[in-house]
């Protein structure tokens, strides 16, 4: 399991330690305070790899060490859970490259890497993949484009590879949040991420959307955060049921009531114009900020 030093990932090793599973749990920074809390709180039967998604020599140290403690417990790898990921939220025209790169390296092109990493376990043992993915990888939505890029590749990756390894007896899942309030999600984070981004706009793109305007960007992130759920073992509970089950679902849309979760299938069902003019009113709430120039 990667992504385990905070969010979802991190919940999860514990919520299957106690419940008397080997959990081998990737961590991107293995003397955080997130792994501290690990070892602080979890059986010894956690292990914690050191694992950076983005770097080749670095995945492959990490599987030759599953390999390792596999071999010294006499276990086999039931379960891979692809939860690390970062967000990078902008329009097309502002967010940098660096930007896209990230979300695509990170959520995208780190669950292929790790993924064809452990693939050749998995497969000994008719064992499963479970993808953490999210609503963004289903409808796309203004000033969030680099990570909803790297979601629709994401979510793409899973369907595609659930079809492959039907043959190899390898279920293959998707889990699919709303916006909840984790680590990644929060305001300090946004603002910073967005003040990064803006520092580097050249000064004649300034000018042209007008000071106002991304004032209205920093406001309109903050309002938006405070729809986000708190409920994280909303989230927890379907990723356990992915990994333990014996039949588990093709696809987990945690949502924090059933209303939310038929509107959420109407919006995705309906036609791009007024899904548009759904947006469009989500975002006059959350005190839209308009360009100079308009």
């Amino acid at each position: 399991m990667k992504g385990c030093d905070s969010g979802f990932g991190h919940l999860l090793a514990k919520r299957l330690d106690s419940k008397g599973f080997q959990v081998l749990a990737g961590c991107l920074q293995p003397d955080s305070k997130g792994v501290e809390d690990l070892r602080r709180w979890c059986s010894q039967r956690l292990r914690v790899i050191p694992l950076d998604v983005t770097q080749d020599e670095c995945v492959k140290k990490a599987v030759e060490l599953v390999k390792d403690y596999l071999r010294r417990d006499g276990t086999t790898l039931w379960c891979l859970v692809n939860n690390a990921g970062v967000f990078r939220g902008s329009s097309t025209e502002l967010a940098r490259m660096e930007d896209f790169k990230l979300c695509m390296e990170v959520n995208a092109f780190g669950v292929i890497r790790v993924t064809k990493a452990f693939l050749p376990l998995l497969k000994k043992t008719k064992g499963r993949i479970v993808n953490m993915t999210s609503i963004f990888g289903r409808f796309s939505s203004r000033d969030v484009t680099p990570y909803c890029l790297s979601k629709f590749a994401a979510v793409s990756l899973n369907d595609s590879l659930r079809q492959e390894m039907k043959n190899w007896g390898v279920s293959v899942i998707s889990v699919e949040p709303e916006v909840f309030r984790t680590p990644m999600l929060n305001d300090n984070a946004i603002n910073q991420q967005l003040a990064a981004t803006f520092s580097e706009l050249p000064s004649s793109v300034e000018e042209e959307y007008g000071k106002p305007y991304f004032e209205g960007i920093h406001k309109g992130a903050v309002t938006f955060l405070k729809f986000a759920s708190a409920k994280l073992e909303v989230v927890v509970n379907d990723l356990e049921s992915a990994v333990t089950l014996k039949y588990p679902n093709y696809h987990y849309k945690p949502r924090r009531n059933p209303l939310l979760r038929f509107g959420w299938f109407c919006f995705v069902m309906m036609p791009s114009y007024f899904r548009d003019i759904i947006i469009k009113g989500v975002f006059i709430v959350c005190r839209e900020p308009k360009p100079k120039a308009a």
